[in-house]
């Protein structure tokens, strides 16, 4: 049982690196700032950036500038981020009388 539990934990990085990559990769492909795709996955980045960094943190591999927190803080400007996205897209639906949603 505990073989399991450390190698869960030591695939942890490996498995935020995958995602990250992935999710990289659909920003990018996105082709514009406007898509829901690409702003939801800015948020998701920005959330597995502060998972690596708790990660990071949690192993004593790094910590930036003394900020024994920084995960903490990008998990909270990840959900800043997904508010005003959320706000902005539902402000500008209504102004506009159009669904939230993108449709083809």
């Amino acid at each position: 049982m505990d073989e399991i539990l450390l190698f869960l934990e030591k695939s942890t990085i490996f498995l935020l690196l995958i995602s990250l990559a992935l999710f990289s990769w659909s920003a990018l492909s996105a082709k514009s700032f406007r898509k829901f795709q690409f702003q939801m996955s800015i948020f998701i980045i920005i959330w597995i950036v502060g998972e690596i960094m708790r990660f990071l943190h949690e192993e004593n591999i790094f910590t930036l500038f003394g900020m024994h927190d920084l995960g903490t803080v990008l998990h909270t400007i990840a959900m800043g981020f997904f508010s005003l996205m959320l706000w902005i897209r539902f402000y500008y639906s209504r102004r506009s009388g159009k669904m939230m949603i993108e449709m083809k």
